[in-house]
C-alpha cells in the first residue's frame, strides 16, 4: 500500500497518515493485495510516473475517491449525488466550502479513473446495474447512467439524499434518476434547458443560457429544501473567481499538449487532466493543490518540448477525437500512441469553462457563468456543432478524426454520419468510424481496433501531413 501511495504522489509523511484511510476504502471496494500489484503494473504501463505532475493528479483523484466513500463518516449528514450535469462543479465547491454537514459527490469519473483505469475493476459496477434494469445488448444503455445505479446498488457510495442531473448533456439521465427515486426513494432534481435550438440562433445562445440559468437557480433552491444548505450568489461568485486559476492552468497545459511536436505526454493522461480533475468539488485548499499539479506538469512538459522528448515520434499523425477520451480503460489511447498516432484533443474540449477568462461578474448573474458550457460543440444546433468541430480541426492542424459512434448516446449517434461527411468534404482528411463506449471497457474489440487503426494511420500518412494545404 505504501508503495502504491508513493506512486500516486503522496509524500512520505502523508503516506503514513493516509494509509489507514485509503486501506479502509479499498477494503470496502473489495480491492486485494493482488489488485494493488496489478494496479502498480497498469500505472507504469499506461501512465508516465516519471512526471511529478501526473503523480500529483493521481493523488488528488485517490483522495477524492476516499472522500466520496467516507463522506458520511467525515460528518456530512446530507449527500447530493450529481451526474451528467456540467456546471454543478461550481455549486458543489460552494457547498463543500461553506457547509460542514452537507456534501456533493460526482463519483462516476473518479471511480472510472481509479477503479477502472488503475485497477481494471470497473465492469462489476456496470454488471450490477445490468442485473437491475439497465440491460446490455441491443438496448445499449450508456455506461454512465449504469455507473450511478451500480455504485448505489452495491453500496460503494453513500446513499444520497438527492440526485441531480440535466437533460442537456444526456437525455436518459433524468429518466434514470426517476427510476432511482422509484426504487430507492431518493428524491430527484433536474436542470432543464432548451433543446429546440434553431440554426439561426448560432452562435447567439442568449435564449438557451437564460433558460438554463433560471433552471439551475431553481435546482439550487431544491437543494436548500432537501438539505437546508443555502447557497448565495456571493458564494458562487467567489468559487467562479477562484476557479479561474484552475481553468487557466488546465487550458495552458492543454494548449501545450495540443501544439507540441512531438506530443510530450501520452493521450491516456488527457482524461485525468480533463474529466478527472473536472469532476472534483474542490475546496479552497484542494484547489490550490490542483493548480500546483497542473502547473508542475506544464513545466515538466515544457522542458520535454525543449528537448524534443515525446510519447509519439516527431511528425506523428495528429488526431482529434469526437466524443471524450475513454474514462475507464486507458488501453485505447495507449495502443494508438504505441502505434504512432497522437490523439491531441477531443471535440468536447471546445466547451467554455465557467470563469475561464475575464471578469465573470460582467455576466451579471453567476448562473449565467455556470452554464456557459452550453456554448460548446455538444449542445449546439447541427450547423454550430459542425462549425466548431471543423475550426478545431483547422486550428489544431490534425491529420484525421476519430469519430466515436456511441450507440448508447442518442446525442452522438444522431448526427455522426453528417459530421463525418462534412469533415471529408471540407477538410479532405480521413475519418475513422468506430463503435464506442467511453465508460465501458467491454464495448470494443481491441484486435479489430488495432487493424482499423493501422489502416487509418496509413491513410493519414498518404494524405497531406497537415491542414495547411487544406485550409
Amino acid at each position: 500500500m505504501l508503495e502504491f501511495l508513493e506512486m500516486c504522489g503522496f509524500e512520505e509523511k502523508e503516506r503514513r497518515t493516509q494509509q489507514p484511510r485509503v486501506q479502509e476504502v479499498f477494503d470496502r471496494l473489495g480491492l486485494s493485495d493482488q489488485d494493488l500489484e496489478r494496479a502498480k503494473d497498469r500505472m507504469t504501463t499506461f501512465y508516465d510516473l516519471d512526471l511529478l505532475g501526473v503523480r500529483k493528479i493521481m493523488r488528488i483523484l485517490v483522495k477524492d475517491l476516499c472522500n466520496t466513500v467516507l463522506m458520511r463518516e467525515d460528518g456530512r449528514e446530507k449527500v447530493i449525488h450529481q451526474c451528467m450535469a456540467p456546471g454543478l462543479q461550481i455549486i458543489g465547491s460552494a457547498i463543500m466550502e461553506n457547509s460542514d454537514s452537507v456534501g456533493m459527490i460526482s463519483p462516476n469519473m473518479t471511480f472510472m479513473a481509479i477503479l477502472g483505469g488503475l485497477f481494471d475493476k470497473y465492469v462489476p459496477i456496470l454488471e450490477a446495474a445490468e442485473r437491475q434494469w439497465l440491460k446490455s445488448g441491443a438496448v445499449a444503455h450508456c455506461g454512465m447512467v449504469k455507473s450511478r445505479v451500480g455504485l448505489i446498488s452495491l453500496g460503494l457510495i453513500p446513499k444520497p439524499d438527492l440526485t441531480i442531473t440535466t437533460g442537456f448533456a444526456c437525455e436518459t439521465s433524468p429518466k434514470v434518476n426517476e427510476l432511482l427515486e422509484e426504487v430507492y426513494g431518493i428524491p430527484a432534481c433536474y436542470v432543464d434547458a432548451c433543446q429546440d435550438r434553431e440554426l439561426w440562433e448560432y452562435p447567439d445562445s442568449t435564449r438557451v443560457i437564460s433558460f438554463a440559468a433560471k433552471s439551475m437557480r431553481a435546482a439550487v433552491e431544491r437543494i436548500h429544501e432537501v438539505t437546508g444548505c443555502r447557497i448565495t450568489d456571493d458564494m458562487l461568485w467567489k468559487v467562479l473567481e477562484e476557479r479561474k486559476a484552475l481553468n487557466f492552468s488546465r487550458e495552458r497545459l492543454n494548449d501545450l499538449i495540443r501544439h507540441a511536436d512531438p506530443m510530450p505526454i501520452g493521450s491516456t493522461h488527457l482524461n485525468l487532466i480533463g474529466a478527472g480533475l473536472g469532476s472534483v468539488y474542490f475546496r479552497r485548499a484542494e484547489l490550490t493543490e490542483a493548480v500546483d499539479a497542473l502547473d508542475t506538469l506544464h513545466e515538466e512538459l515544457l522542458e520535454r518540448t525543449r528537448q524534443g522528448i515525446g510519447a509519439t515520434s516527431k511528425g506523428a499523425p495528429r488526431v482529434l477525437g469526437m466524443f471524450p477520451h475513454h474514462h475507464a480503460d486507458p488501453r485505447w489511447e495507449h495502443v494508438a500512441n504505441q502505434m504512432g498516432v497522437a490523439i491531441v484533443a477531443c471535440d468536447f474540449e471546445g466547451a467554455p469553462q465557467g470563469g475561464a477568462a475575464g471578469d465573470v461578474r460582467e455576466l451579471g448573474d453567476p448562473y449565467w457563468a455556470i452554464v456557459q458550457h452550453l456554448n460548446g460543440p455538444f449542445t449546439q444546433p447541427l450547423g454550430g456543432r459542425l462549425d466548431i468541430i471543423l475550426n478545431m480541426c483547422r486550428n489544431l492542424r490534425v491529420d484525421g478524426v476519430f469519430c466515436h459512434y456511441h450507440p448508447g448516446c442518442r446525442y452522438v449517434v444522431a448526427d455522426v454520419m453528417i459530421v463525418r461527411e462534412a469533415i471529408l468534404k471540407e477538410l479532405g482528411i480521413p475519418v475513422l468510424m468506430i463503435e464506442w463506449e467511453n465508460f465501458d471497457p467491454r464495448a470494443y474489440n481491441h484486435e479489430q481496433y488495432e487493424t482499423k487503426l493501422e489502416t487509418f494511420k496509413s491513410m493519414m500518412e498518404s494524405s497531406s501531413p497537415h491542414l495547411e494545404t487544406l485550409s
